[in-house]
């Protein structure tokens, strides 16, 4: 699967739900992060804490 998720030619967008779909919870938990997650030169664990 990961070879599926890491292929640049995988672009369809019902693919790739399919995908998500078949992971079981809670490997990936999507959370609001603050924009300065947009810039390389950010980097820290307080990036992927909760936004305000």
């Amino acid at each position: 699967m990961y070879a599926d998720w890491l292929d640049p030619v995988t672009t369809d967008k019902e693919q790739v739900q399919e995908m998500l779909d078949a992971i079981p919870e809670p490997v990936l938990t999507p959370r609001v992060v603050t924009d300065r997650v947009n810039s390389v030169r950010n980097n820290g664990p307080e990036l992927i804490e909760p936004a305000p």
